[in-house]
Formats: structure tokens, C-alpha cells, sequence
């Protein structure tokens, strides 16, 4: 069939085909890279954030020690201070335990509920003041990048048993 005003021939077929996303390699995730790259910081910075809670705990300790057991008598009046402080460590281990074991995890793209609890329950860490900036800036980050479309599905690649280098290469970076 020729078009009237051309000597051209028309296509034989023409097909939406033409138009279509170019094949990929067949471990390559068609939902591109996101914010899958951002994963191992967060379970680090979760990891840091668990080590200076579990160090403020311990401070916390400490004080208590110095001021019930050492003899100078005007300490005994920071007693109720070290009440408070010793009642402060008591939740600042455990969420510092909390943020080591789902930084370890998500290191290695597992757990990703435990590390939106662990930023989660890491507000509540704002009671010891000490904690509160880094928890807040760390708890908005984290959750941006763990509701990320991409990130949810290298959690579930590493849920199934997958490395983090055979995630990582199935989330190529843009050229």
C-alpha cells in the first residue's frame, strides 16, 4: 500500500511496541534506584544513635554510683537527682538495645518493620533531652527513605535471602 502524495511505503505493521521502555537485564529492577542507597546510612546512623544512648545510660549509672557510694556527705543531696537519672538510663538502654539490633538488620536489608519501630519508639527518647535532636532529624530521614517504593522492595529481596551486593546490583545507579 503506498500513501497518495509518496512513493514511500507505509510500515507493514504498526505497533505500540515502538514506544515501549527498553528491556532490562532480568535482575534489574524496573522501579529504578530510589532511595536504596540511602538504607545502609540509616542503619548506621541507627547504629550510632544506639551506642550514644546506650553511653548516656551508662553516664547515667555512673552518676548513681558516684553520689551513693562515694562518702563525701554533700553529695547525699543529689540523691534525688540520681533517682531521676537512674530512672532515665532505664529506657534509654532499651531503646538503644532497639536501634543496634535494626541498624544490624537493616544493614543488611532485613527488618524493615523493626527499623521504623526503632525510629518510632527513638522519639521517645526525647524525655532524656540528650538524644532529641539526632532522634527527631534521624526518624524523619529514615522514615523518607523506608516508605520509598524502591526500598520496600529491596527489603522484601532481602527478606527472601538475597545479599546486600545482589540488591544493590539489582538497583543499578543512573548514568
Amino acid at each position: 500500500m503506498k500513501q497518495p502524495f509518496s512513493d514511500r511505503p507505509l510500515p507493514a505493521n504498526w505497533s505500540s511496541n515502538d514506544f515501549r521502555e527498553p528491556a532490562s537485564a532480568p535482575d534489574v529492577s524496573p522501579l529504578g534506584r530510589g532511595m536504596v542507597g540511602h538504607v545502609p546510612i540509616v542503619a548506621m546512623l541507627l547504629i550510632v544513635q544506639g551506642l550514644l544512648e546506650f553511653l548516656f545510660a551508662l553516664m547515667c549509672l555512673a552518676f548513681i554510683a558516684l553520689i551513693f557510694w562515694a562518702p563525701d556527705p554533700e553529695l547525699a543531696q543529689m540523691r534525688p537527682l540520681a533517682v531521676i537519672a537512674g530512672i532515665i538510663s532505664i529506657p534509654a538502654f532499651g531503646f538503644g538495645a532497639l536501634r543496634l539490633v535494626a541498624g544490624y538488620c537493616n544493614y543488611r536489608y532485613r527488618r524493615r518493620t523493626l527499623g521504623m519501630v526503632a525510629l518510632g519508639v527513638g522519639l521517645l527518647a526525647m524525655m532524656t533531652a540528650y538524644c532529641a535532636p539526632t532522634a527527631i532529624a534521624l526518624a524523619i530521614y529514615g522514615l523518607i527513605v523506608y516508605v520509598n517504593e524502591p526500598v520496600v522492595a529491596a527489603f522484601q529481596m532481602g527478606s527472601r535471602g538475597k545479599t546486600p551486593a545482589e540488591i544493590n546490583a539489582a538497583f543499578p545507579p543512573l548514568r
